[in-house]
């Protein structure tokens, strides 16, 4: 785990070593263990390291017997002893005892663009083939591991594992992006290559790309299918994910240091720490619980019996943090920070649980993924019918939705993924000037566009792929700022690409019935996880902010977002915001996504020095405004 950082500029930008020079310095919390850079006449690679595999022998950038090839990597390949057999077998000669980046250098060689269907791992690399003079760039199936790419003075192409290493470049201005801003507003997530920086963009999940000097090429190596074909009983296909899943823990804790797991209480975090104790690689599990002093409804949302009884099951060692209800104050600054762009759900509780198992170790296990590719959020499939003909499924879908919501199905589509600011509502929250300049953002066209790419007809194949596509992407995006800004590697066994394969195939028959979620997961995990976890429905992780919104932190919030601050940004119209905190400290309305949306965004204009950056008590600005 590591990052990565370059600079392409085909002989225009002498500087450029010295330049990623400094992006990788931006960067290392990603890889306190080590740095290195190469450079070349056309390009400079730069690379920090995190040291988890082959100490000694796995330094980047990483460069073939000839030196005409040259890669930089952030990331695991969890087959690489597989391939490295093959390339072996090939005539391959390798200089490492067991490095997974030295696959790479050799496997591009060997199958060039055809390498990446082969590797079953999360990452993010480019290699510079220096025979042809050329950029390649790749990303994992399901972008677990970031990569951004920007467009810089002359004429260069400038990637990096994190936003601001690309700004630290001194190439590419650091200015916010309205229309994104709006994106993230509407969505609480971002569905496609957009950043709130203007001119810097994701590199996609499951693309590569070749930059040469007179031609870009890209292309998609993979994207979800759901061929369904698998006809195994109940039984024989939960001793068959059972098996999948047993190999892919074996293979995700290989590592020359300890690997640790979350441990949430709920299904997903118990089976991947209880997999790990089977195998007899007994780990230390973490769980973060919360003080519910005088919360609640939402005080569901604490899973800490179901993590104890499972660490008691087990006989591991458990480790418990829990958060004081002002947590929110002391992390909110520092969890933007990390993430760069504010991202969906309360996740500074993911910044501050990560932030205490790096106390102890590089690797930790997590369950993030289980839910998105199993039939896990039972509550989509139920608002979906389903008939034999997927014609006549999609005309009931549309009047069901009509008839549930009095408008299209696009408003109901909205509400099921808890969208913050409904579209309707932008006018009335959002200054005319703030609306002039972010244009136009349409969920339906956004969302139709995303149904047409599903390659499958049936209505839950389609839910599931624009999760797939939307929300675990953005899960997966949490899961890696919010690990690595504590220079922690998390990894995300239930997305291994053997199980993820298994799953698309197996019937909804054996994984949703419309009353049930995850039953394959269910039955085969059965034997290995107490009753209570297996029977126990899904819950969620995070705190109980709509209580600690309304008590504790109900005061700063307050001055967080008062008034003159928010007509100082000129984004919101302050009575639209105080109407939101009143009706949700009232309890008319539970308002967290939107007051979570709200102070993430000011914290992001505080710390980037956009739309008036750091305010003072009076609103005025001490920034100049983006």
């Amino acid at each position: 785990m590591c990052g990565i950082a370059g600079i392409v500029h085909w002989a225009e930008q002498p500087d450029a070593p010295e330049r990623v020079e400094r992006m990788i310095a931006a960067m290392h919390h990603r890889g306190p263990d080590g740095n290195g850079c190469w450079n070349a006449t056309d390009v400079a690679l730069g690379h920090v390291r995190l040291s988890i595999l082959d100490h000694s022998g796995g330094r980047q950038p990483m460069t073939n017997e000839d030196g005409s090839v040259i890669v930089v990597f952030n990331g695991e390949i969890y087959n690489h002893r597989q391939l490295r057999r093959e390339l072996q077998s090939l005539g391959h000669v390798f200089k490492t005892d067991h490095s997974d980046t030295e696959v790479l250098v050799h496997g591009y060689e060997a199958w060039q663009e055809k390498l990446l269907p082969k590797l079953n791992g999360m990452y993010a690399f480019a290699i510079w083939d220096q025979r042809r003079t050329r950029l390649f760039l790749g990303r994992d199936r399901y972008g677990i591991k970031p990569l951004y790419i920007a467009r810089g003075r002359n004429n260069t192409l400038i990637f990096a594992s994190e936003i601001g290493s690309i700004h630290t470049s001194g190439l590419v201005e650091k200015k916010a992006s309205a229309p994104a801003i709006l994106e993230y507003l509407s969505l609480q997530n971002y569905w496609g290559e957009t950043t709130l920086f203007d001119g810097v963009l994701q590199f996609p999940a499951g693309h590569w790309q070749t930059v040469e000097s007179q031609r870009t090429r890209r292309e998609k190596y993979w994207d979800f299918s759901f061929p369904r074909s698998c006809r195994l009983s109940m039984q024989d296909a939960a001793a068959a994910h059972r098996d999948i899943l047993e190999a892919t823990i074996t293979r995700q804790m290989d590592a020359d240091v300890p690997v640790v797991t979350y441990l949430s209480g709920g299904i997903d975090s118990s089976a991947v720490t209880s997999c790990a104790q089977r195998q007899g690689r007994v780990p230390r599990a973490y769980t973060c619980i919360f003080d519910l002093e005088g919360v609640g409804d939402d005080r569901i949302v604490d899973e800490r019996e179901f993590a104890r009884n499972l660490a008691e099951h087990m006989q591991i060692e458990h480790v418990e943090l829990e958060l004081p209800q002002d947590s929110l104050t002391r992390a909110l600054d520092r969890t933007i920070r990390a993430l760069e762009c504010p991202q969906m759900g309360m996740s500074y509780v993911n910044f501050l649980i990560a932030e205490r198992v790096a106390q102890d170790a590089k690797v930790v296990l997590s369950g993030t993924g289980g839910d998105e590719l199993h039939g896990g959020y039972l509550y989509r499939y139920q608002a979906v019918p389903r008939a034999d003909d997927w014609r006549l499924r999609l005309k009931r879908w549309a009047r069901w939705m009509r008839g549930r919501s009095d408008g299209d199905a696009e408003s109901v589509f909205r509400g099921l993924l808890n969208f913050p600011i409904p579209q309707h509502e932008l006018n009335n929250a959002l200054t005319d000037e703030f609306r002039a300049e972010a244009g136009e953002f349409s969920i339906r066209d956004r969302s139709r566009s995303l149904f047409a790419q599903c390659p499958s007809s049936d209505p839950w194949d389609l839910v599931m792929f624009v999760d797939a596509k939307t929300y675990l992407h953005g899960l997966l995006m949490v899961e890696d700022k919010l690990s690595m800004a504590h220079s922690l590697e998390s990894r995300v066994p239930l997305l291994d690409n053997e199980l993820v394969d298994f799953i698309l195939d197996v019937p909804w028959s054996k994984l949703c019935d419309g009353h049930k979620g995850k039953m394959l997961f269910r039955e085969s995990v059965r034997p290995f996880v107490p009753p209570q976890v297996y029977m126990k429905p899904k819950m969620g992780f995070g705190p109980p902010d709509a209580s600690w919104y309304r008590t504790t932190l109900q005061k700063w919030i307050r001055a967080e977002l008062s008034q003159e601050k928010i007509r100082a940004r000129g984004i919101f119209r302050p009575e639209f915001v105080r109407n939101i905190l009143e009706q949700h400290f009232t309890g008319a309305r539970n308002h967290v996504a939107v007051i979570w949306s709200l102070l993430s965004l000011e914290s992001w204009c505080r710390l980037h020095g956009m739309y008036g950056g750091n305010l003072d008590e009076k609103g005025k600005g001490i920034a100049t405004a983006a």
